[in-house]
């Protein structure tokens, strides 16, 4: 893990940067950041403390789009893919993604192409013999029932295999989860998976916070993952000194040519 906070610049196509959050420290006008839509998706939660954590999460996503296409977090525009991945409306050439469970968040931003990335808590007890027997490859289950008393483990480690690629597919759980098998680090999709992307993935078991499984994917290549933990403070902090604005950070408005479909 980095203990700087990360450079400006784009991360290079040998490096996908990862930003850490903790979506339970404190935040300052997390709303401000936030679409219309973001700012109504926030509100349906039933919790308070969730939909405190998806608008941290997302104005962090907002602070590092900024950060590094050197704009203001409120003139980023984003759309919504047909089955729901974020992506930006100008051809930027940056690529990200966002996962978050509980009280952690990661949001991944590459070059190289799209990104998937996926966080689990260890904590949480399923049917994994279940699951992996319905719904994994042959492959897969096996390694689950050779699991013993790590089961619980090593059905999150695929699980969030899984996702991060179908995220980076931009289908998500909508794609059939035997549709591609987990337990290489090259991963390929089966033709109706593949569909209009690539078919071939690289995916990679991250080191996340004690008691959580995460996973990234991108497209095949000798990338490495670059980490940082990024708080709220911080990065409210670095983006004043880029951006010339008569507004503090707490009187920002909603984002200019925010549009979601």
């Amino acid at each position: 893990m980095n203990a700087d906070f990360p450079p400006s610049e784009r991360p290079d196509a040998a490096t996908i940067h990862l930003w850490w959050v903790d979506l339970d420290g404190p935040a300052v006008e997390a709303t401000g950041f936030l679409s219309a839509e973001e700012c109504e998706r926030a509100d349906r939660f039933r919790f308070a403390r969730d939909a405190s954590r998806f608008r941290i999460c997302r104005a962090m996503l907002r602070l590092g789009l900024g950060w590094y296409l050197g704009l203001s977090p409120r003139g980023i525009a984003l759309q919504t893919g047909p089955f729901g991945k974020p992506y930006l409306s100008r051809d930027a050439r940056l690529f990200f993604n966002v996962a978050h469970c509980d009280g952690l968040g990661v949001i991944a931003f590459s070059t190289l192409g799209e990104v998937g990335v996926d966080v689990e808590a260890a904590h949480r007890t399923v049917e994994a013999m279940d699951i992996a027997s319905a719904f994994f490859t042959a492959k897969e289950a096996a390694q689950v029932a050779e699991a013993g008393s790590e089961q619980n483990n090593a059905f999150l480690r695929i699980w969030t295999r899984k996702e991060a690629v179908l995220k980076a597919v931009g289908r998500g759980l909508q794609q059939s989860l035997d549709s591609l098998d987990v337990t290489t680090e090259l991963v390929s999709l089966d033709s109706s998976a593949a569909a209009a992307v690539s078919s071939c993935w690289r995916v990679v078991d991250l080191t996340a916070r004690k008691g959580f499984a995460s996973a990234i994917a991108a497209p095949p290549g000798a990338w490495s993952v670059a980490s940082w933990d990024v708080s709220w403070e911080q990065a409210a902090a670095r983006l004043p000194a880029r951006f010339v604005d008569d507004l503090s950070l707490k009187a920002l408005g909603p984002p200019s040519g925010s549009t979601t479909k």
